[in-house]
């Protein structure tokens, strides 16, 4: 199931789970779905999942 998110920075529209794979690369918690964040692919802006 597809979460897509926009980010409040910069109003980039993706799915939760691309921002993880290419955002969110090297980052430990990124392996975890419990993890509360969301990184924007586009700007790097990390924001809280609602």
């Amino acid at each position: 199931m597809k979460k897509l998110l926009t980010c409040p920075k910069c109003g980039f529209r993706f799915d939760l789970s691309y921002g993880r794979i290419f955002a969110c690369k090297g980052c430990p918690s990124s392996a975890i779905e419990s993890c509360g964040f969301a990184r924007c692919p586009r700007c790097h802006f990390e924001f809280p999942l609602d």
